[in-house]
């Protein structure tokens, strides 16, 4: 009886031909990386087309974390209905009367601010004149008359045609609506609402969502209370040198600095800045200088010493986030977009991070992160997580 041998029979041929492990990893990779991608740019486009809503809200969110503890301890005393109203009609009524004070000085300022540069631009032809490029006096003309017109398109752009004018102020207008309207109802209904919001959540999930809602709002009033110390003391500081060196308009400098520290980063470069050129333009060399020294160690000192004190943990977010939070921002809202742009992704990021030490497997998870009457998180082991 003849046998076979298992050596002579032919291997099996496989049906079809084998992908590389590498390629179909790449490939679940691509085409998951385009899914995200596409859902991104949606998700821009649809932002981009409702801003007129969606910054209007921004704003209403970020001035609600602001108000709401005042709101709050008032609420206790009054109904909740005239403790809202009390507020909004403080706020409005000192941001009005805040206007009404430095509006002379700031008007004065911008009046001996343009002197002083219309007086610094006149300086310059004549350096180009008669300095070293020796440039005759119809190039420089030429040069002055392209960069003012440059200046003219860019500044009034916006106000040449009458129809866009008229939609931009609508806008405007019904945004500043909206925000106000939206920033009452946040104040007066702001727990109901939320308890709404948690009741349309699966049970084993309320837990989280409701950690993670309050996680951010903490988030937001800690970053509003940082950012408002560190301005006014810059501001205080950064004028005061001002006063000292008999610089022109130390006030306004002072308000913007403390408005700009609202902008990170940028904000306190563009202020620092400008507190230097106006030096420049009514001191001397040595003035701008001093004051350009002094703004650096104001600032070395803010971003190493005041800001961690203030924070504490209350916002960390890397430089690289926070530069294109403000661009996204900006580049969608404006500067009311690049205002709300960074304390939004602050509270997003502490969201985050209070779901993600519910779900710790740890020890750390379920009934263990406590939720303060101030609205910060804090797991059992006492590190603040907000």
């Amino acid at each position: 009886m003849p046998t076979s041998s298992t050596s002579d029979a032919a291997p099996a041929r496989p049906s079809r031909a084998t992908v590389p492990r590498f390629l179909e990893d790449g490939a679940q990779w691509a085409w998951r990386f385009v899914v995200v991608a596409a859902a991104v740019v949606a998700l821009v486009w649809l932002t981009s087309r409702l801003t007129v809503v969606i910054v209007p809200l921004a704003v209403a969110l970020v001035l609600t974390a602001l108000l709401v503890p005042l709101v709050e301890r008032l609420a206790r005393r009054v109904p909740r209905l005239l403790a809202t109203w009390l507020v909004l009609l403080l706020a409005v009524g000192l941001l009005v009367g805040v206007g009404f004070a430095l509006a002379s000085s700031i008007a004065g300022a911008i009046d001996d601010v343009s002197s002083e540069i219309d007086t610094a631009v006149s300086d310059i032809e004549e350096w180009l004149q008669d300095g070293p490029l020796g440039l005759s006096a119809e190039t420089v003309d030429s040069l002055s008359g392209a960069v003012t017109d440059v200046t003219d398109r860019a500044g009034s752009g916006l106000l040449d045609e009458p129809a866009t004018t008229a939609r931009l102020a609508a806008e405007v207008i019904g945004g500043l609506f909206l925000m106000v309207v939206l920033l009452f109802f946040f104040l007066k209904d702001g727990p109901y609402l939320w308890s709404w919001v948690l009741s349309k959540i699966r049970f084993v999930r309320r837990e989280t969502v409701d950690a993670s809602g309050r996680a951010a709002i903490a988030s937001l009033q800690g970053w509003i209370r940082g950012v408002a110390i560190t301005g006014v003391v810059d501001g205080v500081l950064i004028g005061g040198a001002m006063l000292i060196l008999g610089v022109p308009a130390a006030v306004p400098v002072a308000v913007l600095t403390v408005v700009a520290s609202f902008f990170p980063i940028i904000g306190a470069t563009l202020t620092g800045a400008l507190a230097v050129a106006i030096a420049l333009t009514s001191g001397d060399v040595v003035t701008a200088i001093i004051l350009g020294f002094v703004v650096l160690a104001v600032q070395q000192i803010e971003g190493d010493v005041i800001l961690p004190i203030v924070m504490r943990r209350q916002v960390s977010l890397h430089p690289i986030v926070i530069l294109v939070s403000l661009a996204v921002g900006f580049a969608l809202g404006g500067i009311l977009g690049a205002l709300v742009a960074v304390p939004l992704a602050a509270a997003v990021s502490a969201a985050v991070r209070a779901a993600a030490e519910l779900s710790r497997p740890d020890g750390v998870g379920d009934g263990e992160l406590v939720i303060t009457d101030g609205g910060s998180i804090s797991s059992a082991s006492g590190i603040d997580t907000a």
